[in-house]
Parts: structure tokens; sequence; C-alpha cells
């Protein structure tokens, strides 16, 4: 499961605002966050003191600040309750990142972010949660296990992906048992944090192989390649849909036999499986597809279950993948192979 934790700026509503634009990218990014709710691959986290620093700011109950903005700007096609219900429930997230990642408060000063992402925001409590937030992730990315490493920060604006973080550590508060002795000052911590603005964003920081890679079912790997595809069209220039981003069938062996020809490359081959799949969902480099024939003889008949064709395409010269071309126009995996393995599983 990919953890996310929101920054509380994402939620406060924007001031000033010189164009209905702007209320219409606010609401719509907060629909967008909000439909990962949904999915069962992420996990959203927010901070415990996001309410609080909203509140402090002045930015929160937001209500009243809503019908303002919208009625300012002529905005009709959202309904401020729904958006507010929509607020109250990401503020009200567990559990916390706190909560979920064994960690308490920090005492921090010195802090210095490249590209500066405190400044984003010039609201006092604001800046104070989201400084604290950034330094805790930091340290638990560079010495905690996964799933911390590949965990993002989303911000209401991200000027990169990735944020170098440098800060004197005074005291950190937590209940972990892998947090090492981390520098004093006049000493610095260094390290980063994944950060994304919107879900393309965030879509392009999953390191899609080694998903694949670490799944232990059918939906780990269905998500490895959900994600190749999305980043796929991304990369053609489309605007894809995530939910309607078709995904091949699992057969009952692909994982296993995925993970055997994996286990000896060093997270070399799930690339390479992974660019596999994408061209064969997408008919691309035919001339890497062979029928799985009968016997070894070119004039063999192929290989059929019921009406589905038995194909194996060229991953590289070594391995290779076995699919099933079904009459109803899917696509199922079958397995990973060596070179001189022609079998398919049914």
């Amino acid at each position: 499961m990919l953890d996310l934790t929101i920054d509380a700026g994402v939620i406060a509503v924007p001031n000033p605002v010189h164009s209905a634009d702007v209320v219409h990218d606010y609401v719509d990014t907060l629909l967008d966050w909000s439909k990962l709710l949904e999915e069962p691959w992420v996990a959203i986290h927010i901070s415990q003191g996001a309410s609080e620093a909203l509140f402090a700011d002045g930015l929160y109950p937001l209500r009243e600040q809503l019908r303002t903005l919208f009625g300012d700007h002529g905005i009709v096609e959202y309904d401020i309750n729904t958006v507010a219900k929509l607020i109250d429930k990401l503020l009200t997230l567990t559990p916390s990142f706190e909560t979920y990642y064994r960690v308490k408060d920090v005492l921090a000063d010195a802090l210095d972010t490249d590209p500066d992402i405190i400044k984003l925001t010039t609201h006092n409590g604001l800046q104070s949660d989201l400084a604290r937030c950034v330094i805790l992730i930091a340290i638990l990315r560079k010495h905690c296990r996964q799933p911390i490493a590949g965990h993002s920060l989303i911000l209401r604006s991200a000027p990169d992906s990735i944020v170098r973080v440098r800060a004197q550590i005074h005291d950190i508060e937590h209940e972990r048992d892998d947090l090492p002795e981390l520098p004093s000052p006049p000493e610095y911590f260094e390290g980063d944090v994944l950060v994304c603005d919107d879900f393309k964003g965030l879509v392009r920081c999953l390191d899609e192989g080694a998903i694949l890679t670490e799944a232990c079912d059918s939906s780990g790997a269905e998500l490895a390649i959900k994600i190749a595809l999305f980043k796929a069209s991304l990369a053609w220039g489309q605007e894809p849909n995530w939910s309607d981003t078709r995904t091949p069938v699992i057969g009952a062996s692909f994982l296993e036999t995925c993970r055997e020809c994996c286990r000896d490359q060093g997270g070399g081959l799930s690339p390479r499986i992974l660019r596999a799949i994408v061209e064969t969902m997408q008919s691309q480099n035919m001339a890497a597809v062979h029928a799985l024939r009968t016997g070894k003889g070119g004039d063999d008949p192929q290989r059929m279950r019921g009406n589905d064709k038995a194909q194996r395409r060229d991953i590289d010269y070594e391995f290779h993948l076995h699919y099933w071309e079904c009459a109803n126009g899917l696509v199922e995996l079958a397995s990973v192979v060596h070179h001189n393995d022609f079998s398919i599983p049914e």
C-alpha cells in the first residue's frame, strides 16, 4: 500500500484569489485527491496539527469563506456544503501521519528546503505544520524501513518532485525502534522528501518495477501494470483517466513465475516485463510476438484454449512473456519464462 500525507495548505481556502480559474483549480484538486479515499492501494494521512494550524490562521471553519469565495467569482458549479463536507472528511482522516508512523514531534531549527516549499504559504500556522512534517518525513525516509521510502507529501504547489531538506535537529519524540542517533547541532541533518501536487505527479513518483517485484498477490501486480500503462499514456502526450485504464487479466501462475525470473536479476527485469506488457496491451512492437505452437515445427498449429490463442512475446533474449489472447478481446498474462521454456499455464 502506498502512503500519502496531505499538507494542510491543500485544504486551506486560497487567498487572495484573482480569478475564477483559481477557485476551480482549488476545488478540482480536492476532488482529485478525494477519489483516492476509495482506492484500496493507497492510504492518505493528514498531520494531527492540521486542523489546529488552519484554525490558528483563521482559515477554519471554511463554509463562510467558501460562500464568500464562490459568490465573489460567480461559482455555481460546486455545492458549498459538498465541498465543506469533503474538507471535513480529509481533516478527520485516521490514523494521523504521526500515529501511523509512530512519531510525535521534532524540535528543529535552521531549516532549509530546496526548492523552498515552506514559503509557498504566508500563514504562520501552516508554515510551522508543514516544516514539522517535512523534517519528520525526511528523517523517516532516510533512516527507516519501507514503506516510508515511497511516501509522498501532497502540496498545493510542488515546484519539483524531490525536495532536499537540511536542518539542525535538537530532539525528536517517537516510539520507533529503527531510528539511529541523529546529528546534533551544530551538525546538520540532510535528507529529502518526495512531493507532488496532482495525481499525475503522484503516479510519476511511483516505481512500478519495485511494486511488481514486491507484489504478494495479483492486486499488487495489477497496480504495477496500471501505473506502467498510465505513465506510458502520459509519455505519449495523452490525457489518461486512471479509472478507465484497462489492465490485463492476471493468470494464476503469472506472479509466481514473474518472481522466479526476477529473483536473481537485481531489479533490472521487472521494468522490462512491464514494458512488454504495455506493448502487448497497446499492440505495439508486434515483431516481438510469436505464436506458441503445439510442437517445435514452424508449421505446427498454434496452441489454443478453446478459442483463446497462446502467444509468446520477447522481453529480451533470455526472458519471454507468455499470454493468452482471449476471444473476448481480453489479454490474460500466463507466465514469464526463460528462453528454452515453451510451456504456458492454462
